[in-house]
């Protein structure tokens, strides 16, 4: 697999697991009680892409923490970290960065510009990233206010997930458009509800009472969600390194991420990262 499609891969196993979480917990009582989520890509031939996530709070911001592990016939091929820092009070991030042991980009959320940095390892890449090497630094400026109103909100793509927790997605036709920092600028992907489902899903977590953990169906009721650019004549581009439209489901009161499918390039069908289990 080359370094790009495998970059594709892990952005959206990734992508997946920090997204995963609103602000506030799942309301369904079997998911009241986690502080871990992790997911799973299938199917990928000889290829497996797990992440977890963590949720946590320091020093009054609200952390987003990803560890995402990609494997080859059960040997390590790559790793990668992601860290998303919210302002709870207002739900902007104010910083985001995601890395591998050789490289990484850090943003930094302004008023009215964010700076997108590449950085470089100085040692261990497990140093802490305002140890890193500054590579290059670009500074965009943030979307114009429309006429009549107030400038829109700048996410990170992990931190637009956290968003869509307060955006008025219920009913079929639904939609809101946000934006999103990227390496080029600013740029615009509408979230459009195309369907609402009850079911389950078969999900490995903590059981009703004392016990292991073990798979059982949990009632769920989803939101089945478009993900695409504003801009038609960017429609190919994609989401988060895909080709295309991108689909994610999530449950419809919390907004926790149970799926997402997309098309990764030069990889043959589609790729889904699913919920596997939660502690």
């Amino acid at each position: 697999m080359s370094r790009k499609r495998l970059a594709a891969v892990l952005a959206i196993v990734s992508f997946t697991s920090t997204a995963v979480s609103a602000i506030s917990r799942p309301t369904a009582p079997e998911w009241s009680r986690w502080h871990t989520l992790r997911y799973e890509a299938r199917p990928l031939i000889f290829f497996t892409g797990r992440v977890e996530m963590r949720l946590r709070n320091a020093s009054a911001r609200r952390l987003l923490e990803t560890d995402t592990l990609a494997t080859f016939l059960g040997a390590e091929l790559a790793r990668a970290r992601s860290r998303t820092t919210i302002d709870p009070a207002t739900g902007r991030t104010v910083e985001f960065y995601e890395i591998t042991p050789e490289r990484g980009r850090r943003y930094v959320f302004g008023a009215d510009s964010f700076t997108v940095e590449r950085i470089e390892p100085s040692g261990s890449w497990e140093a802490p990233v305002a140890n890193w090497t500054s590579i290059s630094k670009k500074v965009w400026p943030n979307p114009p206010a429309p006429a009549g109103g107030s400038a829109p909100k700048v996410y990170d793509y992990y931190g637009m997930l956290v968003a869509l927790s307060d955006a008025p997605l219920k009913a079929v036709g639904d939609s809101a458009v946000f934006w999103v920092a990227t390496s080029h600028g600013a740029e615009p992907y509408k979230v459009t509800v195309s369907e609402v489902r009850s079911g389950s899903r078969t999900i490995t977590g903590p059981p009703a009472g004392n016990g292991n953990p073990s798979a059982r169906a949990v009632p769920v009721r989803e939101l089945r969600l478009r993900v695409a650019p504003a801009d038609p004549a960017k429609a190919d581009e994609g989401f988060l390194k895909m080709e295309g439209e991108t689909e994610i489901w999530v449950e419809s009161a919390s907004r926790t991420l149970l799926q997402i499918s997309g098309k990764i390039p030069k990889v043959p069908g589609r790729v889904d990262v699913e919920l596997t289990d939660f502690e």
